[in-house]
């Protein structure tokens, strides 16, 4: 794993910035390690500026710029032009491009577009956002095979948490029936808080303070977040493209405190539950709330932690859990994508 990898970064929000500060902490051990060597050679976000070298980027200068001044436009080599996907990429001749873009519910977009041109440039990419494996997961990957190279998407669904690669390698031979779970960390901190008194309205302003919840929480409390990690796993599971609006979804708004009260009379504890299953129609996605006895696999699951319960024809059922959000979180679920194409 000698070659230097040219990587290219699309987005530099909370985990786009999170992974330059992974990659640079770490660079050293990684060599050590790995023999993973590296040059962060492009960062592109539409509000923050574009920089790229060919030579690599200066990560402390990134992130100094990042924290003084919130953007990279004070960079030598930054621009406020809107560049293309292609013309980025092509331009720097990048090994992996790193997509850590906002998703994008309805379009998959910019996720999709900024996946397409790498996967056709003859780059392989590596993606956080959910927005274009959860749109087209299946063209996407067969516009990888046609280009021989590999797309990784492991923190779109549990943050740096290794479902995807469990199933990949560790679960291989295993057939999967049921994959059902906690998907979501900003509705199970939730949850949890109203377990302990609180009402929603400030379970919710308290997962907004910490930053687990958008000051438009929508995407998490409506189940939006959920269902669209449910088309992932639909794909990746049983090869299955189900869109958003096939997930049968339900959020938590409508759970009172005394839903709460009355689960927790009956030895049950109410939890926003993520899954697909294979049933004689086909295959079917969902998202609700439900309250499931306090002795199953989930139940324990508490705060902004996530949890997938897999149910396989040789090992019966599975339960991985681990954190499903934070910065360094999801860069760790990236930077394990990019370490997996290195040692190809």
């Amino acid at each position: 794993m000698s070659a230097v990898k040219k990587i290219g970064l699309f987005g530099c929000g909370t985990v786009g910035r999170g992974l330059v500060e992974l990659l640079r902490d770490k660079r050293d051990w990684l060599e050590d390690k790995y023999g993973f060597l590296f040059e962060l050679c492009l960062i592109s976000d539409y509000l923050k500026g574009t920089v790229k070298s060919p030579h690599g980027l200066n990560p402390d200068e990134v992130l100094k710029n990042l924290a003084e001044k919130g953007d990279l436009f004070s960079m030598g080599s930054a621009s406020s032009k809107r560049f293309t996907p292609d013309e980025l990429i092509g331009s720097l001749q990048l090994d992996i491009v790193c997509d850590a873009t906002p998703t994008n519910y309805e379009t998959g977009q910019p996720s999709l577009g900024i996946l397409r041109a790498a996967l056709s440039s003859g780059a392989c990419a590596v993606t956080s956002s959910k927005g274009g494996v959860g749109f087209d997961l299946a063209g996407l990957e067969k516009l990888a095979q046609g280009n021989g190279v590999k797309l990784r998407y492991e923190s779109s669904v549990l943050s740096g948490t290794p479902l995807l690669n469990l199933t990949r390698d560790a679960l291989a031979g295993c057939e999967i029936s049921r994959a059902e779970g906690i998907v979501n960390g900003t509705t199970n901190y939730i949850l949890t808080m109203m377990e302990s008194g609180a009402s929603y309205a400030s379970a919710l302003t308290e997962a907004q303070r910490l930053g687990y919840a958008e000051a438009n929480p929508a995407g998490d409390v409506e189940g939006f977040d959920a269902a669209v990690k449910v088309c992932i796993m639909a794909q990746a599971f049983f090869g299955v493209k189900i869109s958003v609006g096939e997930v049968k979804r339900v959020g938590i708004t409508g759970v009172t405190p005394e839903d709460i009260k009355k689960a927790a009379s009956e030895g049950r504890r109410v939890k926003l539950i993520a899954g697909v299953k294979r049933e004689e129609g086909g295959i079917t996605g969902y998202v609700g709330p439900q309250a499931i006895d306090i002795t199953h696999p989930l139940a324990g699951v508490m705060g902004a932690a996530n949890a997938v319960c897999l149910t396989t024809d040789n090992l019966g059922d599975v339960t991985i859990v681990g954190p499903g959000a934070g910065a360094r979180e999801t860069a760790q679920g990236m930077l394990a994508d990019m370490l997996e194409i290195a040692r190809g």
